[in-house]
This record gives structure tokens, sequence and C-alpha cells, in this order.
């Protein structure tokens, strides 16, 4: 068996990396600095969400206000990710120990190669997941050199430069007055820091359920590729003649057969659990992640109309393509899952089960009743993960943008 649930350990520890789950060899005091770790982390993206909301109510320039409002919801949406999947931190990590019980089941029916299946199916899984953290991390890159190139100092004096929104990475309300550079520099650091702490917390959050979400598709292929070897060892009984020695035979591979399906409605029952739990833990997230794409990306494609330079239209194009990316696999493998489970369908049907007894016949219905009505990660059942929510997405970013013009231009 694959140890562990090995094709999963690098989403697990981008989630030790930014505090979700813990370390799993902790001790007393491993436990303390992990804690204080976490404290940290909980203090940097609770300060700069709330300092990001007094600005949204301050300021009175609406290109600031859209700024605000883009990374404000990336902001707050991460570090509402971040407490509930902290608080429920256990129910998360048990996703992972739960594909070897998956995996385990998956052998009975496939055979001892499975584990060379599942591993061969997952194998690409970890390079996947350092591009999309790489993606992330080079908009935010560009996120934080654009007010360095778009809004220099130039004629402005050290106390307006220093002072001004626009020069910072992060359009944070500022409760005092800087007029030195050490202290410019100090705000402009920590500026980056919270912005690519939040950045690998949203992401890594993601791995994670992407990785989840794949890895049980892959028992989904195990299932139907035990089913498949079941549709062979059944179609070699036709040709079978009806002698007392084949009589016998049959008889055998009949049982054998009935054995391995009865494997196959477990895995079948274990796969759809995990399934569920997926929805039951990640829906409020997905709901979350829905409203701060709808609200970010609007309010970016309205920077995007007002931007002073190329440098700040090229951060924001940046921002776009990563939010809209990230919508567009949150729906992806939603409907990776929908069609994983109808292909469910698919295999026991090509299954010859009218060649088979009663038993088979059973089975294989109550396996297909399972399987005609897809389980659906959806949001609190507001917001189902497919391609045609994400079609609707995309609908609703051009109508509500365009709402948002129509009001400037009127103003």
């Amino acid at each position: 068996m694959l140890q562990n649930c090995d094709y999963l350990s690098f989403a697990y520890n981008v989630l030790q990396w930014i505090g979700v789950l813990p370390p799993s060899d902790s001790t007393k005091w491993t436990r303390r600095v992990f804690n204080f770790y976490r404290s940290i982390i909980f203090i940097i993206l609770t300060l700069f969400t709330t300092l990001m909301t007094v600005q949204m109510f301050v300021t009175t320039e609406l290109t600031i206000l859209a700024r605000t409002i883009d990374i404000w919801t990336m902001f707050f949406s991460g570090l509402y990710k971040w407490i509930y999947m902290t608080v429920f931190n256990w129910e998360f990590a048990h996703l992972k120990f739960a594909l070897a019980q998956l995996q385990t089941q998956g052998s009975k029916a496939y055979g001892r190669s499975a584990d060379v299946f599942t591993a061969d199916y997952l194998k690409q899984t970890k390079k996947i997941s350092y591009w999309y953290l790489f993606s992330g991390f080079v908009a935010g890159f560009f996120i934080i050199v654009s007010p360095l190139l778009t809004y220099s100092k130039g004629d402005r004096s050290n106390f307006q430069y220093y002072n001004d929104p626009k020069s910072y990475p992060l359009s944070c309300w500022m409760p005092f007055t800087l007029n030195e550079n050490w202290m410019f520099l100090t705000i402009f650091v920590c500026h980056s820091i919270a912005l690519f702490l939040i950045v690998l917390v949203y992401l890594g959050i993601d791995t994670y359920f992407f990785g989840a979400i794949y890895a049980v598709g892959g028992q989904i292929e195990l299932l139907n590729t035990s089913l498949n070897n079941n549709e062979n060892t059944l179609a070699q009984f036709e040709n079978v003649s009806c002698t007392n020695q084949t009589s016998v035979f049959t008889e055998k591979q009949k049982m054998r057969c009935y054995s391995t399906l009865r494997e196959c409605v477990k895995h079948h029952i274990l796969i759809l659990d995990y399934i569920k739990n997926i929805r039951k833990l990640f829906s409020t997230l997905i709901l979350v992640d829905y409203l701060h794409g709808i609200t970010s990306v609007t309010f970016a494609l309205f920077q995007l109309t007002i931007s002073a330079s190329v440098i700040e239209t090229i951060s924001v194009i940046c921002f776009i393509c990563v939010s809209v990316w990230h919508q567009y696999l949150n729906n992806f493998f939603g409907e990776f899952i929908i069609q994983k489970q109808l292909s469910v369908c698919t295999a026991l049907y090509n299954v010859p089960w009218w060649r088979c007894d009663k038993r088979v016949r059973q089975l294989l219905t109550l396996m297909i009743l399972r399987s005609i009505k897809p389980t659906l990660i959806t949001g609190y059942y507001m917001y189902k993960l497919s391609y045609e929510s994400f079609i609707s997405f995309v609908k609703a970013l051009y109508t509500y943008y365009m709402v948002l013009r129509r009001v400037n231009t009127k103003t």
C-alpha cells in the first residue's frame, strides 16, 4: 500500500507550513512552539484584514477603494478559511488518512498491482501543485513591485510619499504618520510578507482540496478497472461447453466473480462516503471562495480600466488571471468528480449482467442506483462546482463590472 497516502504529502505539508495542521510527531514543547507560530500567523492576517477594512471606510478616492477591495476580499476569505480549517483540523487531516482505507479496499477487488495503478495515476500531482503555487507567487510579486514602479516618489516630499496608501503593495489604513525612510521600508516589507503569506494560505488550501478530489477520482478509476476485469471474466462463460468438469470450473469462476463484485460494492460505498465528507468539510469554504471571486475580480476589472501605468495594469491582470484560474479549477474538479461518478454507471452497465445469476445482478443494481445521481460538491447547496456554474460566474462578472462602470460614469 502507498505509505500514508504519499500522494497528498506535499499538500499536507503546506497546510502544516501555514499553521492549519499540527506536526505529526509533536511533543509538549513542539506543540507550544507550533501554537506560538500559529498565533503569529493569525495576528498578521487579522491585523492586515482589519487595517484594510478601516481603509475602505475612510478613503474617498474610488481608485484606492477598488484597489483595497481587490485584496481585502482575499485576506478576509483567506482568514476565514484558515480559522475554519484550524478549528476542524482533525477532520481535514482525516481526508489524507482515509485514502489509505480506500486504497486497501480497492486492492481487494483489483489485486496486488493496485498500488502500482494508483501511483502511476497520481505521479504528476506534486508537479502540478508546485506550478499552481508558483503562479500565485508570481502574481504576488507583480503586486509588490507595482507601487515601486507606478507611484514613484517624483516631486513629492518624503512625508507625502511615505503616507500615501498607493506607495505600498497593500492599501491599508495607517494609525500613525511616517517621516523616516526606515519606517517606510519596514512597513513595505511587512506588507510584502503578509501578501505572500495570504497567497500561500489560499493556494495551499486549494492544493489540498484539489488533491483530495483528484485522489478519489483515481479510486474511481481503480473501481472501474476492477469492474472491467469482471466483465472479461463473465464474457468467458458463454464460450464454456457444458461438460461436468467445465461446469465445476464455471461455478468456481462465478463464485470468484461474485466475491470480487462484493469488494467492489464496499469500495464504491467508501468512495461515496469520502466524496460526501469532502462536500461537508469544504461547503462553507466554497461559498466564501465564490463570494470572494465575484467581488474581487469585479473591482479588479474596474481598476483595470482606470489603471495609471503599464506596470499597474500587468499586476492587476495577473491578479485577475489567478483569481479566474482559481475559480475555473474549483469548477473543473467539481465537474471532474461528477463525470467520474457517472463513469461508474457506464462500467456497471457494460458488465454482462444478463449472463449473471440473481446475486450478481442484485449487486450490480445496487451500485447503479448509487451512481445514477452523483454527489455534487456544493457551497451550502447554493453554488455547485461544475462547468455550468463557471459559465454563470463569468456572466455575473461581466454584469457586475458593467454596473460598476456605469455608476462611475454617472458620478
